[in-house]
C-alpha cells in the first residue's frame, strides 16, 4: 500500500515518539543500535510487503472498505491498534507494531503481560518468523502469564460447538457456536472439562423492542471470553433444553496453537455486535481464519451469518474431521418415557409430583427393573420441572440405589446434522389464479425456514422467515407490483407431551394487499396467536391458536384502521420423506375501526425433488375486505 507524505511523517513521529522512551533507559550507543536494527526491520517488512499478506490482515481484522482498495478493521476497541490510524491502514499499524516490540519490560513482573511483545503473542510471533528477530538486538521476552495460560488450556486440537434450537423458541433456530479447546490428555469422560471459546454480546438488561433495535443496529459490544466448556452445556442441554452437535476441525497442532494466540490477543477487546451479519457464528470464523490464513471464510457472508451455513461453510473447506452428537436432558427423557405404558407414566408423573411415595403398593409390586427406571424417571422428570425439593429429590434417588440393578444405556438417534439440511435461503417462481385472472409471482427469503420446508436438519413445527417479499405480475391490468414484504414471521408449534404441554404461538407483521381494495395501497398490519398442539402420529402436528390482528391503511381501510380477534385451526402431516402437507383454516373478526369479517381455508403440499429444489402447490378459498375468492398457487423453490 503506497503513503502519502503525511503518513510517513506521521509514523516517523510515531517512532521518534517511542524511542523517546528508550532513551530513558538505555544509552545513546544503545539507541543508536535500536534505531538502526528497527529501521532495518521496517525496511524488510516493507520490501517482503508484508502488511499485504493474509496472515496480517486476518490477525487484525481487516475488511475492504467502502471505497475501492479500502481496508478497515472489524474491531472497534481503539486499544488494539499501536498505531493511531491502525483501524484503517495495515502499514502503520505493523510500523507501530514493530516500533513497540523495542519497549523495555516493565520491572513490575504483574505488569510485564502489558508489554506488547507479550500482550500481542500471534503477531510477534509471525512477524519474527517473516523477519527472522536477531535476540540480541531486540530482547525477546518470557510472557509467563501467557505461557501459563496455554499450559493451563494444554491444547491439541478444537471442536466447533452448535447447540440446536430449543423447546418453544423458533428464534434459536439460528442456533449458536463456539470452539472447544481439546486437551493432550482428553477423553470422552474428561471432555466436559474443557474450556471453550465463546463470542457473545453484551446486552445487560435490554429487552424487548430496544434489545431487537441495538441489536440490528450494532448497539452492543461483543467479546471473546474464555470458559468451562461443563458450563456451556450445562447452559444449553440442561437449561435450555438444546441437542449439542459437536464438530471437531481437521487442524493441526500448530494451526490451533495459532488461533489460541491470537484469541489470547483479543482478551477484554470489543467488536460491534449485529445479530444478522458480525455475530458469533461469523467471528468464531474469522477466528479460524487466523489458523490458516489462506481460508477466505468470512467473505462468504456479506449480509447475514446464519449459523447453520458458518458450519456448511466449514464443512466444504474440509474442515470438519468428525461429529459427535451431545443430546439434551429433554430429548433423553422424551426418549426413555415414548412408548412405556400409561400405568407407567401415571405413576411416574405422581412420584414426581409427590402424590406418591417409593413405598406406594403402586410402585412396589412393580418389576424390580420396572421400579428401577420408574424412580429414574421420576427423578429425572421432576429436576426437569425444576422441582427445588431437595428431600424429595434424595428420597426418590435413595429409594434407586436400594434396587442392585443397572440400568440399560439410553442412546437418543441425532437425526440430520443441521448443515445437512436445506439451504437458509428461498427462491421462488410461481403461477396463479385470483378469483378469475392469472399471475406471475417471483418471491425470495433470504431466511431461514417455514413449517412446510423439507424438515431435516431443522426443528419439526418451528418457523422462523426473515425479509420474505413477493412481487406479482397481474394479468389483469398487466401491472406489477411488491405483494408483501414481511419482515418477521415466527410459528412455534411445539406439541403437549407426557413431559410438559409448552404454549404454541404465532407472530408476525409487514405489509400486504388483499382482494378488493379500492386503491390498491400496501396495508400495514401486524398479528399474534398463541394456543396449543397436539402429535397425533410421529409424523403429524395438529394444533389451535386464538389470534389477534390489527390493519393499518388511511386510504384502503374507512376509518384508518382494524383490530379483531379470531382463531386458527390446522395440521401438519409428513406423508412420506418427499411429500407433506398442510391443512388450515383462519378466521378473524374485525370488532374494533373498520368492522369487517375475514376468513380463509385450504390445502398446501410440498414435494421435494432434490436438497435445493421443491415443488408446492396451495389452495385457498378467502374472505378479505367482504370480498369472497379462490387462489390456487403452484411454485418451483430453489435453497440456496
Amino acid at each position: 500500500m503506497a503513503f502519502n507524505p503525511f503518513q510517513h511523517k506521521f509514523v516517523s513521529l510515531f517512532s521518534s515518539a517511542l524511542l523517546g522512551l528508550l532513551l530513558a533507559s538505555h544509552g545513546p550507543a544503545t539507541l543508536a543500535n535500536t534505531s538502526n536494527y528497527l529501521t532495518a526491520l521496517i525496511d524488510a517488512a516493507s520490501a517482503q510487503q508484508l502488511q499485504q499478506r493474509p496472515e496480517w490482515q486476518k490477525l487484525l481484522h481487516y475488511k475492504t472498505g467502502l471505497l475501492p482498495g479500502g481496508l478497515k478493521s472489524q474491531v472497534d476497541a481503539p486499544e488494539f491498534f499501536l498505531a493511531a490510524n491502525g483501524k484503517t491502514d495495515p502499514q502503520a499499524e505493523l510500523e507501530a507494531t514493530l516500533t513497540a516490540f523495542f519497549k523495555p519490560l516493565p520491572q513490575n513482573r504483574d505488569e510485564q503481560h502489558l508489554h506488547p511483545q507479550c500482550r500481542f503473542v500471534a503477531r510477534y510471533q509471525w512477524l519474527s518468523q517473516q523477519l527472522n528477530f536477531d535476540p540480541a538486538r531486540l530482547p525477546e521476552y518470557d510472557c509467563w502469564r501467557f505461557d501459563e495460560w496455554l499450559a493451563a488450556l494444554n491444547p491439541q486440537g478444537l471442536t466447533l460447538i452448535f447447540p440446536t434450537a430449543y423447546i418453544n423458541s423458533p428464534a434459536s433456530m439460528f442456533g449458536h457456536t463456539l470452539i472447544r479447546i481439546d486437551a493432550h490428555d482428553q477423553n470422552e469422560q474428561t471432555r466436559l472439562l474443557a474450556y471453550a471459546i465463546n463470542f457473545g454480546a453484551d446486552t445487560g438488561n435490554d429487552g424487548g423492542l430496544a434489545y431487537a433495535f441495538k441489536g440490528l443496529m450494532g448497539g452492543y459490544p461483543g467479546g471473546f471470553s474464555v470458559q468451562p466448556y461443563y458450563l456451556k452445556v450445562r447452559e444449553y442441554s440442561d437449561m435450555e433444553n438444546r441437542d449439542i452437535w459437536e464438530y471437531q476441525l481437521n487442524l493441526t497442532e500448530a494451526e490451533t496453537r495459532t488461533m489460541l494466540l491470537h484469541a489470547w490477543e483479543l482478551r477484554g477487546i470489543w467488536f460491534e455486535y449485529y445479530f444478522f451479519d458480525e455475530n458469533c457464528s461469523y467471528h468464531l470464523l474469522s477466528l479460524i481464519e487466523t489458523a490458516r490464513p489462506e481460508l477466505q471464510l468470512t467473505d462468504q457472508f456479506a449480509a447475514w451469518a446464519i449459523p447453520s451455513d458458518t458450519v456448511r461453510v466449514l464443512d466444504k473447506a474440509g474442515l470438519i474431521k468428525h461429529t459427535h452428537y451431545r443430546p439434551s436432558r429433554h430429548a433423553v427423557l422424551q426418549q426413555r418415557m415414548d412408548n412405556l405404558p400409561s400405568a407407567q407414566i401415571n405413576a411416574i408423573q405422581q412420584l414426581a409430583q409427590a402424590k406418591l411415595t417409593p413405598e406406594d403398593e403402586t410402585i412396589t409390586r412393580m418389576p424390580i427393573s420396572t421400579q428401577a427406571e420408574t424412580l429414574e424417571l421420576a427423578h429425572e422428570y421432576a429436576d426437569y420441572h425444576q422441582d427445588d425439593n431437595q428431600q424429595h429429590l434424595h428420597q426418590l434417588l435413595q429409594a434407586r440405589s436400594t434396587l442392585n440393578i443397572i440400568s440399560p444405556k439410553v442412546t437418543v438417534p441425532g437425526g440430520t446434522r443441521p448443515e445437512q439440511g436445506h439451504g437458509t435461503g428461498r427462491s421462488s417462481l410461481s403461477i396463479g389464479r385470483e378469483d378469475q385472472y392469472q399471475y406471475q409471482e417471483l418471491q425470495l427469503r433470504p431466511a431461514y425456514h417455514d413449517l412446510l420446508d423439507p424438515a431435516p436438519g431443522y426443528a419439526n413445527g418451528a418457523q422462523i422467515a426473515f425479509f420474505s417479499l413477493g412481487l406479482r405480475h397481474n394479468n389483469r391490468d398487466d401491472s406489477t407490483r411488491l405483494q408483501y414484504f414481511t419482515p418477521v414471521d415466527i410459528i412455534s408449534l411445539t406439541p403437549v407431551s407426557d413431559i410438559s404441554s409448552p404454549i404454541s404461538w404465532q407472530f408476525n407483521f409487514g405489509l400486504r394487499r388483499k382482494h378488493g381494495q379500492d386503491h390498491n395501497r400496501l396495508i400495514s398490519s401486524i398479528n399474534g396467536a398463541a394456543g396449543l398442539s397436539w402429535s397425533l402420529s410421529k409424523n403429524s402436528i395438529a394444533y389451535a391458536l386464538l389470534n389477534l390482528g390489527i390493519d393499518v391503511s388511511a386510504r384502503e381501510l374507512r376509518k384508518g384502521y382494524a383490530a379483531g380477534a379470531g382463531g386458527s385451526a390446522g395440521l401438519l402431516i409428513k406423508l412420506s420423506d418427499t411429500w407433506s402437507t398442510h391443512l388450515f383454516a383462519h378466521t378473524t373478526d374485525y370488532t374494533a375501526g373498520d368492522k369487517h369479517n375475514e376468513k380463509d381455508m385450504g390445502l398446501e403440499q410440498r414435494y421435494t425433488l432434490t436438497k435445493s429444489n421443491t415443488i408446492r402447490m396451495r389452495w385457498t378459498r378467502q374472505r378479505q375486505l367482504a370480498n369472497d375468492f379462490s387462489n390456487f398457487n403452484l411454485s418451483w423453490q430453489h435453497f440456496f
